[in-house]
C-alpha cells in the first residue's frame, strides 16, 4: 500500500473534497461540522491540510485560518477554502498571508486536485504578533543585520510552520530559507552561523541565557543553527 503523503480535515460540506483529496494521496484523518469544531480537533487530527467550506456558523473561514495560526501545532495545516463562485469573502485578501487560499465552486474533480496540490505547496509565513516577537528575540541575543539574520528569520519562521523540517537541516530547511531570502543554500547556512558567531561573542549573555537557558554546550560558549533556529521557533510556538 502507498504511504499517504499527508493527513487532511474536511469542515462543512466541502463537497467532492473526500475524492480531490484521496486522487492527491492524502488521507482523510477527521471532520467537522463547522469551524469551531474544527479549531478544536487541530491538535488532535494533526493535519497538514484543512479543507472547508468558507461560510460556516459560527466560525468562517477567513476566522479559522486566522485562528489556526495561533494555535500551538508542530505542524501549521494549510487552509482551502471552498467558496461560493462570485462571491468576495470578508478579509479574503488576508488569506495568502495567512497560508490559505480560497476555490470557487462549484468546481470539478480536476480543479478541486489542482486547488489541493497548490494550497500543499503554500508557504506559512509567521503571523504579525509572532514576526515582531522573533525581532524583539534576535535583537536581545545581539544577531547583528546581515544577510544571515534574514536566512535566520526565514529558517525559523520554517521550522514554526513545519518542526518536522528540524530533522532535514541540510537537505530541506536550509534550502528552503535560501530560497525565501533569494540565496543559495551552503551560502544561507554560512551566514546563519556567522551571525550566531557574531551574537555571541558581543552579544549579552544574561539576556542570552535567559532565551536559551541551559541548553548551550558550556563547551561551545554557543547554539549551532540547529540549535538556535529550534529554540527560537519553539518559542514562538509555545510562549503566551
Amino acid at each position: 500500500m502507498d504511504t499517504p503523503r499527508g493527513r487532511a480535515m474536511i469542515a462543512g460540506v466541502a463537497t467532492g473534497a473526500a475524492e480531490a483529496l484521496a486522487a492527491a494521496g492524502l488521507q482523510l484523518c477527521a471532520r467537522a461540522s463547522d469551524g469551531a469544531s474544527a479549531l478544536r480537533l487541530l491538535c488532535e487530527a494533526r493535519p497538514d491540510l484543512v479543507v472547508m467550506d468558507a461560510i460556516l456558523p459560527g466560525m468562517d473561514g477567513v476566522a479559522f485560518a486566522k485562528a489556526a495560526r495561533q494555535e500551538k501545532l508542530n505542524r501549521q495545516p494549510a487552509v482551502l477554502l471552498m467558496k461560493p463562485r462570485g462571491l468576495r469573502l470578508p478579509g479574503e485578501g488576508a488569506l495568502p498571508g495567512l497560508g490559505a487560499m480560497a476555490l470557487e465552486t462549484p468546481a470539478d474533480e480536476g480543479a478541486l486536485v489542482q486547488a489541493v496540490e497548490a494550497a500543499l505547496a503554500l508557504d506559512i509565513p509567521l503571523p504579525p504578533d509572532k514576526a515582531a516577537r522573533l525581532t524583539e528575540l534576535l535583537d536581545a541575543l545581539g544577531v547583528p543585520e546581515h544577510p544571515g539574520r534574514t536566512c535566520l528569520r526565514h529558517a525559523v519562521a520554517l521550522a514554526w510552520a513545519d518542526r518536522r523540517r528540524l530533522n532535514a537541516l541540510k537537505a530541506h530547511l536550509y534550502p528552503e530559507a535560501a530560497r525565501l531570502a533569494g540565496m543559495e543554500s551552503a551560502p544561507c547556512e554560512r551566514a546563519i552561523r556567522h551571525v550566531i558567531d557574531c551574537a555571541f561573542r558581543a552579544g549579552e549573555i544574561e539576556r542570552q541565557h535567559k532565551i536559551f537557558g541551559d541548553t548551550i554546550d558550556a563547551r561551545r560558549g554557543k547554539p549551532t543553527g540547529g540549535e538556535m533556529i529550534a529554540q527560537l521557533a519553539d518559542i514562538l510556538r509555545w510562549e503566551g
